[in-house]
């Protein structure tokens, strides 16, 4: 299941040009030599051109104008135009019903073949996002700090109840440190992660937001779960914005906010 998961995936940014020439023509390649895989591709385009058909269709339905819907639709949805003597015969309360009927049965198809081949719409999308990259920090070099004196011994307390997954713990122990100016960064930004990770996006949101102009050690991963935070609920704009900042920073965050701000302009 997993490989096919991978394999629709791929073939999404490859349908999206959203991979370099090399993998690109890897991927034609393997399709010259794979019947099979070469049919997953053909089906993909397939629900691509489909959905393309379906917001014209949907676009047009707004329009008083329902005679031409009616026509995109049947090019839309493959059906059989009636002639105009049949036409005739049918009431109109009759054509309008089966209009509901044959879009509300197409619209499920879509649904249907979308979900089978992992091209899903843009509110299910986004949580599939957040669930492939977020990942809660590893934190192992800062509480090996914790014996050096009794402060940083509380902020590893913390840390340690956050990376067991303890996050109402994690935050009730950084609560009573948040005043002392030498570890407020620290404590901060494990308080807004203890948070994401209980689903509390807008507390995560608010606290991180203080901690982006801030100097500390943590700026390119505070960018990276405040982009999280806000693809989760849904604000594109502010997400595509804080991942932008990313290329300034080498390493796996620089590479992950990249390929996160490519799949983002499907959304758009």
């Amino acid at each position: 299941m997993k490989h096919e998961t991978d394999r629709n995936r791929i073939l999404a940014d490859y349908l999206y040009n959203d991979l370099g020439p090399e993998e690109r023509e890897v991927l034609e390649r393997e399709m010259r030599k794979n019947p099979e895989f070469y049919k997953s591709y053909q089906l993909n385009v397939e629900v691509k051109d489909y959905l393309l058909a379906k917001i014209q269709l949907e676009e047009m339905r707004s329009d008083l104008m329902l005679e031409d819907a009616e026509k995109l639709a049947d090019l839309a949805f493959d059906v059989e135009t009636h002639d105009e003597e049949e036409k005739a015969t049918i009431s109109i309360d009759t054509r309008k019903r089966n209009r509901k009927i044959a879009y509300a049965v197409a619209l499920a198809a879509t649904i249907a073949i979308i979900l089978s081949v992992g091209i899903i719409p843009t509110s299910i999308d986004q949580d599939r996002l957040f669930d492939r990259y977020y990942e809660p920090i590893e934190a192992s070099d800062f509480t090996q700090r914790g014996g050096s004196n009794d402060l940083y011994g509380e902020v590893a307390r913390g840390i340690n109840y956050y990376v067991d997954g303890d996050y109402s713990q994690s935050i009730n122990q950084f609560s009573d440190l948040a005043s002392n100016p030498a570890i407020r960064s620290e404590v901060q930004f494990f308080t807004a992660l203890s948070h994401l990770g209980l689903g509390q996006y807008q507390q995560a949101q608010s606290i991180l937001e203080t901690l982006v102009d801030s100097e500390m050690r943590y700026q390119a991963e505070t960018l990276w779960y405040l982009s999280l935070s806000y693809l989760k609920s849904g604000e594109l704009e502010k997400t595509n914005a804080h991942l932008e900042q990313l290329e300034i920073y080498e390493g796996m965050y620089k590479q992950d906010a990249q390929a996160l701000r490519k799949k983002l302009r499907r959304f758009k």
